[in-house]
């Protein structure tokens, strides 16, 4: 009988600790999280929707069907939000904006051509999007108050080949790459050895990765072309963003030496509410000149030097 008793209550953790590893967890603005069973989330309205995308040199065009994310979120009263963080099981993470959410139609996909998907499948879907945007294996979504990143006190300026930065020719754990490691990148520029670290690509996509959680012994490969590349054994491969032209950990930051003429798009995409379109910048890398940000909105502009740093004022 007592054998009897371990077995049922052996059954009945397992049964709980599997109803909690595939639940979805839900987490308001200081408060403790709500969860949904796949079990609950498959008895939803789904609406039909197909995804267009190229992956291992080929052309792909799927057929899902899912919650649509929007409106599930305004029935279960998720409205009291500036963005959403979305977490996968393997540490995947994105953030939406609630303002780039209204642009982008969302899905909690559920099933793949007409048939129920594993729960460790299950995946947030922005069908318009990249498909870096998509969460597989989506674990927990946070409703989180708009933190905007304050503009820098300094900024370097990040040339193709860097003074200040070892470039290294054998970037461990990746193989035949060349560049620098973020480790360096930490205690040379950014002078500490954790926070959130923001990056920027060239064409405006924008990432907030914490350092050492997400970036401990991640690179940024340096390309035949130049463009900066980054590559993290501790993230999906989904995250590494490409081209990056900008990177920014608290009072610190360093951009690539072509793009000072987009500061003003940064201003923008990156809401810097410190720092005016009628402010100034200092050069300062030999003397101090005070400057109008203004002078820098035109490709022609160079009045930096590369691997010199700026001050925003």
């Amino acid at each position: 009988m007592r054998i009897l008793k371990t077995i049922c209550s052996l059954v009945i953790v397992l049964l709980l600790s599997s109803s909690f590893v595939y639940a979805l967890e839900v987490y308001r603005i200081n408060s403790t999280p709500d969860f949904y069973s796949i079990e609950q989330l498959r008895q939803l309205e789904m609406e039909d929707f197909q995804t267009k995308r190229h992956k291992d040199e080929r052309d792909l065009i799927e057929n899902w069907q899912g919650i649509n994310l929007q409106k599930w979120l305004i029935s279960q009263d998720y409205t009291d939000f500036q963005s959403l963080r979305f977490e996968s099981e393997d540490n995947y993470m994105i953030r939406i904006h609630r303002a780039e959410l209204d642009s982008m139609q969302g899905y909690i996909a559920l099933k793949k051509d007409n048939a129920f998907i594993d729960s460790t499948e299950v995946r947030i879907i922005f069908p318009r999007q990249r498909d870096m945007y998509w969460i597989r294996g989506i674990s927990k979504i946070y409703l989180e108050d708009f933190e905007p990143v304050p503009a820098p006190n300094q900024i370097y300026i990040w040339d193709s080949v860097s003074s200040k930065l070892i470039f290294r020719n054998d970037l461990s754990p990746f193989v035949n790459i060349s560049g620098y490691y973020i480790d360096d990148i930490m205690k040379g520029i950014f002078h500490t050895d954790e926070g959130s670290v923001v990056l920027v690509s060239r064409d405006g996509l924008k990432s907030r990765l914490e350092y050492p959680k997400h970036l401990k012994g991640a690179v940024l490969e340096v390309t035949k072309d130049g463009a900066l590349n980054l590559k993290s054994p501790l993230v999906p491969a989904g995250m590494w963003l490409k081209d990056i032209v900008y990177l920014q950990c608290g009072p610190y930051a360093t951009i690539r030496y072509d793009f000072l003429y987009r500061l003003n798009t940064l201003y923008k995409t990156l809401d810097w509410k410190n720092l005016t379109f009628d402010g100034k910048i200092i050069k300062a890398n030999v003397q101090k000149e005070m400057l109008p940000l203004e002078n820098l909105y035109s490709p022609d502009a160079k009045p930096f030097e590369a691997n010199g740093w700026i001050e925003l004022k």
